[in-house]
């Protein structure tokens, strides 16, 4: 089961690595793209190096050669995923002097550690220790699980630390999401490095309590596994997924979002028609080509405009006592603070409306206080949908708007 979890693993990896490292023969290459690969290629040869079928393939070469290959390789794939996140917290020249301090360090470590197993014996025949039980006897391999084991949690720390940086500020929700799976990730990694240095301890101790290791026949399987071999498997998992969301986050959203597009379209219909009934011109011409799929978010966008210009186009028909008497008309229901703004704004718009329509000169200037046109928390156009969606739900149950008659599928509907 390790060998096919593994390896399954791995080819997923590797794959990746080759689809993404695609653009790297163009110029200029995109940030981060090479750490990107690097990471994916270097977690793929960890898993695979360590499955324990390819292990026993390559102790006919050199006994033990896969484990020193998958430690190599997981060092690689953390200083990988740490240089990634320089690109992105660190203008280039700190960023491109920061890697290179990193890689250097990373090659000092690795040539360390293929010293210090190759000067240690190492035997492979039947009923000998495993790798794991070895630095009891083995110096100069208590030497290297140390060296190995305090280059991957300093890397661990670090990336931790860049994720919960970088993550305050990242532009996207899919980036924020991606780093804090990184910084989970993370922490259960400071996990794994506190067992190792508690077996290592033991073994150099030559303490009792320590449990044998013994051949994972699963994840969890004895017991020891879950922390030798399942805890890190999970960790790497969750980087995997922290590295990639950003990527397939938003085409795994975007259901969702055309749904809440479809919805906000639709809300905003009563109040759209009822304004551009009144104010015609408000209507943009389409740019769609008729013959294409229709895009939610362009119509939800040309949706919010005209109703916008159909605001300005009453502004003048806007009146101030009207505003403060549904004001003090909402206020004495109880209506909290949402409730408030849009229902006051589709009393006025509604009064507006019917000034227009009448022929009617407004009667008062509008003040300073009618700010409704100028909203500073509104931010996007989501913001923007939502508000004129509560004011649109407002003009309908003052009964002046008509009710929605729109399609209810969203295909149909935009």
């Amino acid at each position: 089961m390790v060998n096919v979890l593994f390896l399954s693993i791995a080819a997923v990896l590797l794959l990746a690595a080759a689809y993404k490292a695609r653009p790297l023969l163009r110029r200029p290459r995109p940030r981060g793209l090479g750490a990107l690969c690097g990471f994916l290629t270097g977690l793929g040869a960890s898993l695979v190096f360590l499955t324990p079928a390819v292990g026993d393939a390559l102790s006919v070469v050199t006994p033990k050669l896969g484990r020193l290959l998958g430690n190599c390789s997981t060092l690689a794939a953390a200083t990988c995923i740490s240089i990634l996140l320089l690109r992105f917290n660190e203008e280039p020249p700190d960023a491109d002097r920061k890697a290179r301090h990193r890689l250097v360090s990373l090659g000092v470590v690795l040539v360390a550690m293929a010293v210090l197993f190759f000067a240690s014996p190492v035997d492979d025949s039947p009923g000998a220790p495993t790798f794991g039980e070895l630095p009891r006897t083995e110096p100069l391999l208590n030497i290297y699980v140390l060296v190995f084991t305090a280059h991957l949690g300093a890397a661990i720390v670090d990336l931790l630390r860049q994720a919960l940086r970088y993550s305050r500020h990242a532009p996207r929700t899919s980036l924020r999401a991606g780093l804090r799976v990184i910084a989970a990730g993370c922490a259960l990694g400071m996990v794994y490095i506190g067992y190792k240095i508690v077996h290592v301890v033991g073994l150099w101790t030559d303490a009792g309590w320590l449990p044998p290791e013994q051949l994972c026949s699963s994840l969890v399987t004895p017991a020891t596994c879950t922390f030798s071999v399942g805890l890190p498997a999970i960790c790497s998992l969750l980087l995997v997924i922290g590295v990639l969301l950003p990527a397939v986050g938003p085409a795994l959203a975007w259901p969702w979002r055309r749904l809440q597009l479809w919805q906000l379209h639709r809300g905003l219909h009563p109040l759209w028609a009822a304004l551009t009934a009144a104010v015609p011109e408000i209507q943009l011409t389409a740019t769609e080509n008729r013959y294409a799929a229709p895009d939610p978010e362009f119509r939800l966008y040309r949706r919010v405009i005209e109703i916008r210009d159909g605001m300005l186009a009453l502004r003048p028909h806007r009146s101030d006592e009207v505003r403060r008497a549904a004001e003090e008309r909402l206020r004495s229901g109880g209506a909290d603070a949402r409730e408030l703004d849009a229902g006051v704004e589709a009393a006025v718009l509604a009064a507006a409306l019917e000034s227009r329509r009448d022929g009617g000169a407004p009667a008062h200037t509008v003040s300073a206080e009618d700010a409704t046109l100028t909203r500073p928390e509104l931010n996007d156009l989501f913001d923007e949908a939502r508000w004129l969606r509560r004011v649109s739900h407002a003009f309908v149950a003052s009964g002046t708007g008509p009710a929605p008659s729109e399609p209810s599928r969203p295909a149909a509907g935009i």
